[in-house]
């Protein structure tokens, strides 16, 4: 048995030597109680089950609720209320006798109120801030004096002692102690936990007193992976303790006392809250968020990288260290949160310097220790050890007066080439030592009495006791050598007061576990081999990277995991405790290396790995060398892993999902759902390295999972993963998302230079994805809905810029970090920065509207954002005190800021009108001022969106070439699937077009004057500046129905394409009419320059033909006052200038728009007078126009002598000409045009001579309608000059019969009645068909057209198919005249001769249509080619619709109106029939053709002479006059055969004229 006692402290345990059973008692054993100590070597006998709560009741004559040791505890640690010592609380405060105290020993300790010097206590930092330097200077330095006068006895070495005190106090006081309290005299006595520690230092002089609740005595949650664990304290990264001392606040952090306070008007006491440090806030989501924290210094922040520098945080103590070659450097990282600014450091110069700049850096740590911590340096290859136990010690400017208060020694053992690599520590005056060739050294710092020594001791192998703090280490290292490969030496729980676990790892997967206790002895108490587990568990997930080695598998780092709480620890043995690691190992692969979390649970010596967390989010190979290796890092409460690589820091989350039927089979395959993971990289070009690290620790404030980070070149950020509390899961933790991957890239990316947001390839995103989050994020922009966006602020010019900023941002990343997006979302980002844009204009405008005000008027947007619909916008909210609405609509509506287009006229016009109503009607020039408002508002939308437009449009992934000046071109394919923009809907079109002309009719209606009915109207510059923003305006509106009628013609769909087209048709009076105002406003060059832009020929020509107007007549008048017209003739000359110009400029565009007008107003006369000057052009644009054709013959012949091209342009126009004269002349003048045109060689004549014929038969058919009109004139006469009356009269005198009971033929005549009554032109098949619709009872029987209808339309027929070649018509139309010509008499009642004589029957016979038709052929010898036909062969024509459809004139005819005709004709077909079965027209057909043959030769005979007589009887009287026979054309010879001169006609049958 062997007792070990130090210091009130009393420790038994039993060795292997012994036997069990004599256990002897002492103070810390009952006889009730088990051998812990004996159970943990193995050493004790199995006991029998003990009941788990009432087993320890007590002895048996002893009362149960009997405290052990009357409260000391196990080991005499103390009686109640002894506990302040250990946390250096004062409770002998001054001016405090009133208060009771306990402690009736110590009251000796309670100074009187002439003992103290305090500070006035109406001062406090906190409210009046940091008193100015001089003044501390000048309050130290009498304190100083005062010290020194009542302190006889004080030393040189007291004196200094006080100086360094002070300035340590002042530097980590966080400016809130007095000076006086650290110049105590030095040589008083020092009390643990009295107020002149350093750590106390940071607490304000008065606390206030916090009530108790039922929160106060209630245990901190601690809760991880879903299960309770034990109240001991969890393992500190890197291998720092949690204890009873440094867990207490350095800052002073009270938890026990309430004190009270004097003054309750004093702020609450400082608290040291990582939400304090925040400083400048890196990035941030809804998982984690990155702060540089503020208390960095700022060498360490500018010293970039100009030299490498070695870190370490004590968490505990909130401090850091960072050492380089010669020096060290302490400050508080962990700030209160009232305090401001960086930090100022203690630089201490190092005793030991390296031998050469390549050797490793001295390593630093903090000592916990009181008053203040003590510095430890270690020189990392001479091993030499200096410690100060104070920190004003190490900080002596005096080097003599530094190195004798430092504590010197070395590390044992160390071999050449060897060097310390790692400082652990293992306790708090205690620290493990792990060196390149894997030896483990133990160092403390204090001997077993507390004083500072520097001692040291290689952990061996050996089964010898050996005393200290560690005890003896057995079975460790085999054969009495050390592990290689040591990549892992951690302190881990506290399994009792006297017990810690200590791992130590190698890289290739051997573990150690460790039992520490208190007094010195070490145990092994596990040897594991992990490897193979590990293994097996990475090869069940699945996760090999490629082409690598499977079996060679690397272990990195190890951590510690909160203890399980499973409720059996009372009866469970030390042997069966489970201990829970979390392994960091990595496996190579070809160019990637798989990352793998392994949680390990170790019970009795077996290992188990339950769950495996791939790293998904991290493949980078894995780099070589000591500064590369990577390191664990699990903060409380353990839910969050921290792997961090030199210029990398990855979050892995460890939490476990719910227990359920899915997740146990998951759970059983090692593999867990894909849990949250992100990686935050450094930028690699910038020399970032992370030479420091360290789990922070919990605090009541903050229940966030933190650590902190010292970086080479940048300076202490600290990252912070919200803790998932109240029973949550891994499944209410926020997934890692595109989306907010995108958020952080835009609101933070840009903002500082540490962080690389480019992203990773591990982790990409589907293109879906990302184009979802890309819309959302833009409309959370802007819509302020972004919770990275503040809603508040002084400026809102700075917040629209900063919103602004984010959006183009967004873009930038999409397009250096991720696939291209499809246009159509392009698209629609780009829309949202255009309003983003626009709405900074419409800010600007609003701010300038607000400065230049009357006093009383309105501000439009003011009014405007007031008359939006509640559901076009975001109402603000007066409980919430929103009371700008102006600011709240730019803040959330920005997103649809294209109401404020239609709604800045809607709001003038209201306002207006409102005025008008109420009786007091705004004057013109507030009227004007609220116009000019309107214009800007629309300007600055639509001017902005399209200037941002053109300016962005490469940032947005589109060609620079497919826009111009803010379009899209028509033949650019980015039109496919695009939604309507936003600039050109058609509210929009319609609104800045409105507001236009709305301006422009004010103006008008003011005058010259600009004045209104009283006189009060705007001044004429104001006027001015308005006219120059209508110019501006103008081309908007070009610009916005520009890009409609584009987009609607780019529409897939035929009726939008149509629509597009019709409304950029409709447009241009519109365009016309606003540049022809714009020039009636003065800004004639402003509409010139918008005309030309638009390529808007016919606008500029009326503006300048309407200026030249104008001009004129002001220079008649002028010149008929006789006043000076030189200004006026220059506006002339300008004028004329530009139409000059224009022709060179614009060539056949502006000969086009400038002739035209000629044209429509019927200038004939000027228009080939002016236009001789620019004859070229003039010709170009006469022949280009078939409408020209009617006057552009005089160009031809006139002006180029051309008679083929006039000839070619009369036959144009003969098509056109819709009037019967007017055809007749134009055929007419063709044909003398190309008789011309032959005579001059431009034609040939053969070429001539198909025109000339056709011509001269469309001559005669045009005559044949002439005769018809004549014939016709008495009746048309009858009625008024009214074409439908005209029509009636016509219809009742000559279609009453032969159109009866047919529909077709009584419509068809109709409308040939209506045309010809009109003098319009017919067509040859209808004017054939009016001749022989009119009924025969109508018509004048001596009259020789009612004679020759019949044969005269026959003739019509032969002309029309001669011209056009269309025989089949001819032919069906013949037919269907014969037909209705013989169909006009009765023949049966002809046929019946009974009774009748010879002349009776002659005369009817003689008196039908068909004898007068054959008759009049046989003079005029037109059956000689055209024979008549036998009525038989007319049955049946045109009775059915294919025989019509053989007829050109019917072959594109429905077949419905073809079926009505065919009935018509049907009924024509049935009365032939009568005609030839009751008439028996075929018999009586050979005789009329003979008679009427008989009488057309008799009837020649006479007319022959009677001609040959009164040729005779000329001739005569000519002879005897001069002997001679003259003409037309002079004299001719005789022709004996037909008794007229030769020469009167030529070969054609046309007269000779001359």
């Amino acid at each position: 048995m062997t007792v070990v006692i130090a210091k009130n402290l009393i420790f038994s345990y039993a060795t292997p030597k012994e036997a069990p059973e004599a256990i002897k008692m002492t103070r810390s054993h009952k006889q009730n109680d088990r051998d812990h100590v004996a159970l943990a070597d193995g050493t004790a006998v199995a006991e029998d089950h003990l009941p788990r709560y009432f087993a320890k009741s007590g002895h048996v004559d002893a009362d149960p609720k009997k405290v052990k040791k009357e409260g000391g505890g196990k080991g005499n640690w103390g009686t109640p209320g002894e506990e302040g010592q250990d946390y250096g609380y004062n409770f002998t405060n001054a001016r405090r006798r009133s208060n009771s105290s306990s402690y009736g020993h110590a009251i000796s300790d309670f100074k009187t109120k002439f003992e103290t010097v305090e500070a006035e206590p109406m001062f406090e930092e906190e409210y009046h801030g940091a008193p100015d330097d001089d003044m501390d200077e000048e309050h130290i330095g009498l304190e100083k004096a005062d010290s020194a006068d009542s302190t006889s006895n004080a030393s040189i070495d007291g004196e200094e002692n006080a100086k360094k005190q002070a300035s340590i106090a002042v530097m980590f006081s966080n400016s809130t102690a007095p000076a006086s309290t650290a110049l105590r005299n030095p040589r008083r006595r020092q009390r643990t936990g009295s107020d002149d520690s350093v750590a106390l230092r940071q607490l304000p002089k008065r606390l206030k007193r916090s009530g108790l609740t039922t929160e106060t005595f209630k245990p901190h949650s601690q809760s991880a992976n879903g299960h309770l664990h034990s109240n001991e304290s969890p393992p500190a990264p890197n291998g720092y303790l949690h204890d009873r001392e440094s867990q207490s606040p350095a800052g002073g952090e009270n938890t026990s006392l309430a004190i009270r306070n004097r003054n309750s008007r004093k702020p609450e006491r400082e608290k040291r809250s990582n939400r304090g440090d925040s400083g400048i806030e890196l990035t941030k989501n809804d998982t984690y968020a990155v702060n540089r924290l503020a208390t960095t210094p700022i060498q360490f922040q500018e010293q970039g990288n100009s030299g490498d520098w070695h870190g370490n945080f004590i968490p505990s103590l909130g401090y850091a260290v960072a050492t380089t070659q010669t020096q060290a450097f302490i400050w508080r990282y962990k700030q209160a949160s009232n305090a401001t600014g960086s930090s100022k450091p203690i630089a201490v110069q190092l005793l030991h310097h390296a031998n050469s700049s390549e050797d490793p850096l001295p390593l630093g740590a903090l000592v916990p220790s009181s008053p203040e911590p003590g510095l430890l340096i270690i020189m990392p290859v001479s091993g030499q050890v200096s410690y100060w136990d104070s920190l004003s010690s190490a900080a002596s400017v005096d080097r003599v007066r530094q190195k004798q208060q430092a504590i010197q020694g070395n590390v044992a053992g160390l071999a050449a080439g060897e060097h310390i690599s790692q400082i652990t520590e293992a306790e708090p005056q205690g620290f493990l030592l792990t060196c390149t060739s894997g030896k483990i050294v133990h160092l403390t710092v204090a001997d077993l009495q507390g004083r500072a020594s520097i001692g040291s001791q290689i952990l061996r192998n050996s089964s010898t006791e050996v005393g200290g703090i560690f005890g003896s280490l057995r079975n460790v290292f085999g054969g009495g050598g050390w592990l290689r490969d040591v990549v892992a030496v951690k302190a881990g729980n506290l399994l009792h007061k006297v017990q810690r676990e200590c791992v130590i790892g190698t890289s290739k997967g051997l573990l150690q576990i460790w039992d520490m206790t208190w007094n010195g002895a070490h145990s092994l108490k596990y040897e594991v081999d992990a490897n193979s587990q590990l293994l097996k568990s990475i090869q069940d997930t699945g996760t090999f990277p490629r082409n690598s080695n499977t079996q060679y598998l690397q272990v990195l780092d190890l951590a510690f995991l909160p203890a399980v709480v499973t409720g059996q620890e009372v009866t469970s043995s030390a042997a069966s405790r489970v201990t829970r690691l979390l392994i960091l190992t990595a496996i190579s692969g070809a160019d990637t290396t798989q990352y793998n979390l392994h949680v390990v649970n170790i019970t009795r010596g077996e290992i188990d790995v339950p769950v495996v967390h791939p790293v998904t989010c991290y493949k980078t190979p894995l780099m070589t060398g000591a500064a590369a290796k990577p390191h664990l890092l699990i903060p409380d409460p353990g839910q969050i892993a921290y792997v961090v690589f030199k210029a990398s820091i990855v979050l892995v989350s460890l939490e476990e999902i719910e227990d359920s039927p899915d997740s146990q089979l998951q759970t059983e395959a090692r593999r867990v759902p894909d849990s949250f993971q992100d990686v935050l990289d450094f930028h690699k070009d910038r020399g970032f390295a992370i030479v420091g690290c360290a789990a922070d620790t919990m605090e009541k404030e903050c229940r966030d999972s933190a650590c902190t980070f010292m970086i080479q070149g940048y300076g202490v950020i600290r990252v912070s993963v919200a803790s998932v509390e109240g029973g949550l899961t891994s499944a209410d933790r926020t997934a890692l998302t595109a989306e907010t991957k995108l958020e952080q890239a835009v609101f933070y990316g840009s903002q500082q230079s540490l962080l690389d947001m480019s992203g990773r390839t591990e982790m990409q995103f589907a293109t879906e994805d990302v184009r979802d989050a890309a819309l959302h994020i833009s409309r959370s922009i802007t819509s302020s809905s972004s919770k990275h966006l503040s809603t508040a602020g002084p400026s809102m010019e700075q917040h629209l810029q900063k919103r602004a900023m984010a959006l183009t941002e967004l873009m930038k990343h999409l397009r250096r970090n991720h696939p291209p997006l499809d246009h159509v979302t392009r698209w629609k980002l780009l829309w949202e920065a255009e309003r983003m844009a626009a709405a900074k204009a419409v800010w600007r405008v609003y701010n300038d509207a607000i400065t230049h005000t009357h006093e009383g008027e309105k501000i439009l947007l003011y009014e405007l954002v007031e008359c939006i619909s509640e559901n076009d916008k975001t109402e603000n909210r007066p409980e919430n005190h929103e009371t700008d609405h102006v600011r709240h609509w730019l803040i959330k509506d920005v997103w649809r800021l294209e109401f404020v287009v239609p709604w800045a006229f809607k709001a003038l016009d209201t306002l207006h009108r409102y005025s008008i109503e109420d009786g007091q009607p705004m004057s013109s020039a507030y009227r004007a001022r609220l116009i000019s408002q309107a214009y800007d508002l629309q300007l600055m939308v639509l001017e902005t969106a399209y200037n941002f437009r053109q300016s962005n449009a490469s940032l947005y992934g589109f060609n620079e070439d497919a826009l111009t000046d803010g379009l899209l071109r028509r033949d650019y394919n980015e039109y496919d699937g695009m939604p309507q923009p936003w600039t050109s809907s058609n509210i929009i079109c319609e609104s800045v077009q409105t507001l236009a002309e709305y301006f422009q009719t004010f103006a008008s209606d003011l005058g010259p004057n600009s004045s209104d009915e009283e006189g009060f109207g705007p001044p004429p510059e104001h006027l001015l500046k308005i006219a120059e923003k209508n110019a501006r305006l103008i081309d908007v509106i070009c610009k916005t129905h520009m890009e409609r009628f584009q987009f609607l013609q780019a529409s897939d769909r035929p009726r939008t394409r149509k629509l597009g087209k019709d409304l950029e048709k409709h447009f241009s009076d519109p365009r016309k009419a606003l540049l022809k105002g714009l020039a009636e406003m003065g800004q004639l060059l402003a509409a010139i320059e918008l005309g030309e832009k638009y390529r808007d020929m016919e606008a500029i020509a009326e503006v300048l033909e309407s200026e030249i107007q104008v001009a004129q007549e002001e220079l008649s008048d002028l010149v008929k006052t006789g006043e000076n017209t030189e200004e006026v003739r220059a506006k002339i000359a300008t004028c004329e200038s530009f139409v000059d110009e224009y022709f060179d400029k614009y060539g056949a565009a502006w000969a086009n728009a400038y002739f035209a007008r000629f044209v429509v107003q019927n200038r004939i006369s000027s228009l080939l007078r002016h236009g001789y000057k620019q004859r070229r052009h003039l010709t170009a644009f006469l022949r280009s126009h078939p409408e020209c054709t009617n006057f552009s013959w005089i160009n031809e012949v006139s002006v180029e002598g051309n008679y083929a091209s006039a000839a070619d342009g009369l036959r144009s126009a003969q098509k056109q000409a819709d009037t019967l004269w007017a055809k007749k002349i134009q055929v007419s003048i063709s044909r003398l045009a190309t008789m011309a045109a032959v005579s001059v060689q431009q034609k040939e004549g053969d070429d001539a001579k198909p025109f000339l014929s056709a011509s001269a038969g469309k001559l005669e058919v045009l005559s044949v309608q002439e005769q018809l009109y004549d014939y016709l004139r008495p009746t048309i006469r009858r009625a008024l000059n009214d074409t439908p009356a005209r029509t009636e009269v016509v219809m009742e005198q000559y279609g009453k019969r032969f159109v009866k009971g047919k529909p077709a033929l009584r419509g068809a005549m109709k409308l040939h009645v209506a045309r010809l009554v009109e003098e319009k032109v017919l067509d040859a098949e209808d004017l054939a068909d009016m001749i022989t619709f009119m009924d025969e009872d109508g018509l004048d029987p001596d009259s020789e057209f009612a004679n020759r209808r019949f044969l005269v339309a026959l003739q019509v027929v032969r002309l029309h198919a001669d011209s056009t070649g269309d025989i089949s018509s001819k032919e069906l139309l013949e037919k269907i005249i014969w037909r209705r010509c013989v169909i006009q008499d009765d023949w049966p009642s002809i046929n019946r001769t009974e009774l009748k004589d010879e002349i009776q029957v002659e005369n009817e016979a003689g008196a039908t249509a068909l004898f007068k038709t054959l008759r009049e052929g046989f003079k005029s010898g037109f059956w000689e080619q055209n024979p008549p036909p036998n009525p038989s062969t007319l049955l049946g024509v045109g009775t059915t619709v294919s025989s019509l459809r053989t007829s050109s004139r019917y072959s594109e005819a429905a077949d419905n109106a073809l079926s009505i005709i065919a009935k018509d004709l049907e009924i024509e077909d049935a009365a032939l029939e009568t005609c030839i079965g009751q008439g028996r027209l075929e018999e009586w057909w050979k005789g009329i053709v003979d008679a009427a043959q008989a009488s057309a030769r008799n009837e020649a005979d006479r007319d022959g002479e009677e001609e040959s007589r009164r040729f005779e009887a000329e001739q005569e009287r000519t002879t005897r006059d001069d002997g001679s026979v003259w003409g037309f054309g002079g004299m001719a010879k005789k022709n004996t055969a037909a008794g007229r001169p030769e020469s009167m006609r030529d070969e054609e049958g046309d007269v000779i004229m001359g």
